[in-house]
């Protein structure tokens, strides 16, 4: 039973580093100056990515091309007239990065 607790904790604390981590991410790949968590920026609020896009197959790989290539050349949805940069505007985001972004954001 003690090795059980053992396993859990260990899971909780690698699922609140994951966590945590993702957050920082955002903010230094530049995320964090168009998007908030829960409140519309330039950009849609994570919160609200994460409903329009849970449960959809395609929502990985689409995420992550939006992430890397920007919202005109990603394939991403476009949300009013604000447009997602590339990289020639903000940060070189990596395909890792780009999916540690993505699960977080649909963990949201």
């Amino acid at each position: 039973m003690k090795t059980l607790h053992g396993i859990a904790a260990a899971a909780l604390l690698g699922l609140g580093i994951s966590a945590w981590a993702n957050p920082q991410l955002a903010e230094e790949k530049q995320c964090m100056q168009c998007h908030a968590i829960a409140k519309d920026g330039a950009g849609p609020a994570f919160q609200k990515i994460a409903l329009l896009w849970k449960g959809n197959k395609d929502a990985e790989k689409t995420l992550v091309s939006t992430i890397r290539k920007g919202s005109v050349d990603g394939g991403g949805r476009h949300w009013g007239v604000s447009k997602m940069p590339d990289d020639s505007e903000r940060p070189l985001v990596s395909e890792d990065e780009a999916r540690q972004l993505v699960k977080w954001i649909l963990s949201l």
